[in-house]
């Protein structure tokens, strides 16, 4: 099965570009007012200015606790002063981090925001201050 590489905005410029093609043909023809037409342009261009405007990149609830969850690990690590494991931050007993995989994650986001760097040594893999 193939993919459709056409998309809705796509879809909707053709549309355009069809109706005003065919504009001369319905104003010669004499059954289709030419306003009509104005106004189909007008609403498959709103349509599609709607479709192909820039979105605002929104910041999830979860990335935003990661984050201030990354905040506290930095904090742990600045406190001990070297190094941690994704096993040290589940063991510092905060009740949103129980699993590693869940340390892991929150350790990615604090290196995203530059607080923590990874370290990987054969297969230890440690967070120390960036």
């Amino acid at each position: 099965m193939s993919k459709n590489t056409m998309t809705r905005a796509d879809a909707i410029d053709y549309a355009i570009s069809a109706v005003e093609h065919t504009r001369e043909y319905w104003e010669t023809d004499g059954d289709w007012p030419s306003e009509k037409s104005d106004e189909i342009i007008a609403v498959l261009k709103n349509m599609h200015a709607q479709l192909t405007k820039p979105r605002a990149k929104a910041v999830t609830k979860a990335r935003k606790a990661n984050e201030n969850l990354a905040k506290q690990l930095h904090a742990a690590v600045v406190e001990r002063g070297d190094g941690m494991s994704t096993k040290d931050f589940v063991a510092l007993g905060l009740p949103e981090i129980t699993t590693t995989q869940k340390a892991a994650a929150v350790a990615r986001v604090a290196c995203e925001l530059g607080l923590l760097t990874k370290c990987v040594n054969g297969k230890a893999i440690t967070y120390a201050l960036a």
